[in-house]
């Protein structure tokens, strides 16, 4: 790895969809930019790998129209191979397959009548979706009742977060758990099927090739000139008011004028030269970050599931969820076959992260055969992958711990965050794109000579 020396307008750390897509719009204003990527390829943990002749991506991504300007703007980049998809997801429980996110409608029709007048019970008494909830479990119970809130949400959410549901904040729901109410149960059990779509989330925009597609497009535009791959940043030294230098790999540090950090907003901390104050140390230590590992299995099949994701509440399943990358796109597997992957949430200090990857293979196959999924010996081949820091966790508190950490990188004017680690938020593509836009729009703005 190579890298120019000069003190480029713009230096952007991280070559992921945040990062990528600051440097898109800023190039687009006419900055000059310059990425440091860790990794040899860009994409973050937003990429698509190739397994002999499958695709698959290192997470169950989806690009949400939410934002007309923004999708605009990545048709614009990847025209016709962008298509929109309807592809709903479900949970498996007990052998049937509810809708997720939870639909009253679809409820209606898969549980049992004891369950039914149970769960219609407790809705006359709840309120709806609780805003005043302390922590995940009692916003699931006082917003759902017990009997969903157990079947569906608690189990599901502890497992996926590795943490009790009572020490969780409510936002890890995100807004996926909307629309759920006794209001709701009447309108769809009157209007039907029709009437449930609203509450899926399985109509979205996916790229022909596969997610990473968005990346690589997004580079193209950016050019691929101004990324650095294989540049890992060591250290950030600073005055006390700006970030001065930015050393790659140990190497000479280079000079830098404006930055934007899409580095987990810990670990920026701990690049920092001089270090922080014991005090911004020790909480910086305390907030935790999800990390996943990817069993990739390609069958010789044309299908596994209707679904783009399939989810598993019961604890006794050790992987959360299945994705399969055909039905986002045909593309993603030859004909007559296809292929899946299974995501398996970790601490990086757990037997789970170390766990031999023949052994999980192994628990993943074991899963699909026992949900009669597979039959006999459909699997031609697998990978592994391990994606690190792929969420952060928000704990009870952690949005007050990140708060305290962003105030004390704010005394760096030169200095600037976006993405879903580097300001501790769970958030998705099109809101990293819009906020990507609007920087690099006041970047702009602050470096044209005064008038």
């Amino acid at each position: 790895m190579t890298t120019d020396t000069h003190e480029a307008p713009l230096t952007v750390l991280g070559g992921g969809p945040a990062g990528l897509a600051t440097g898109f719009y800023a190039h687009r204003h006419g900055l000059d930019v310059r990425l440091f990527e860790a990794a040899d390829a860009i994409g973050g943990n937003a990429r698509t790998l190739e397994l002999g002749p499958f695709r698959y991506d290192t997470g169950a991504h989806r690009f949400h129209d939410k934002n007309d300007a923004v999708t605009a703007d990545v048709k614009a980049l990847l025209g016709d191979d962008l298509r929109r998809i309807d592809a709903p997801s479900q949970i498996s429980w007990r052998g049937r397959r509810i809708d997720f996110p939870l639909a009253p409608y679809d409820l209606l029709r898969k549980l049992p009548l004891s369950l039914l007048a149970q769960i219609a019970w407790e809705q006359l008494s709840i309120p709806g979706v609780s805003e005043n909830a302390e922590h995940f479990e009692e916003m699931a119970l006082q917003s759902y009742g017990p009997t969903l809130a157990n079947l569906f949400l608690l189990n599901y959410t502890e497992k996926l977060w590795g943490a009790n549901a009572d020490t969780l904040s409510p936002r890890v729901a995100g807004d996926r758990l909307e629309g759920l109410d006794l209001k709701t149960f009447f309108l769809e059990a009157l209007g039907g099927a029709k009437e449930k779509a609203r509450h899926l989330d399985g109509s979205f925009y996916y790229p022909k090739h596969g997610y990473g597609q968005i990346a690589e497009a997004t580079a193209d535009a950016l050019g691929r000139e101004h990324i650095h791959t294989g540049a890992r940043v060591t250290r950030l030294a600073h005055d006390g008011a700006q970030i001065q230098r930015v050393t790659i790999n140990d190497a000479d540090p280079v000079g830098v004028e404006t930055v934007v950090s899409t580095l987990p907003l810990t670990l920026v901390l701990r690049l920092l030269d001089p270090p922080p104050p014991d005090d911004i140390q020790a909480i910086a230590e305390s907030m935790r970050f999800r990390h996943l590992r990817l069993v990739v299995l390609g069958l010789d099949r044309p299908r596994l599931t209707p679904n783009a994701s399939l989810y598993f509440p019961d604890r006794s399943v050790p992987f959360t969820r299945l994705y399969e990358p055909k039905n986002r796109s045909p593309d993603m597997a030859p004909n007559g076959q296809t292929v899946v992957v299974l995501e398996r949430p970790c601490h990086p200090d757990t037997a789970a992260w170390t766990r031999p990857d023949d052994a999980l293979r192994a628990d993943a196959v074991s899963l699909l055969t026992d949900h009669g999924l597979l039959q006999g010996d459909e699997v031609v081949t697998s990978a592994h992958h391990e994606v690190p820091f792929a969420y952060p966790i928000l704990e009870v508190g952690a949005e007050e711990k990140a708060e305290c950490l962003k105030q004390y990188l704010d005394r760096f004017d030169n200095l600037h965050r976006l993405g879903r680690s580097a300001d501790f938020v769970y958030t998705h593509t099109h809101n990293l794109y819009s906020r990507a836009k609007s920087l690099a729009q006041s970047l702009t703005t602050d470096a044209a000579p005064a008038a």
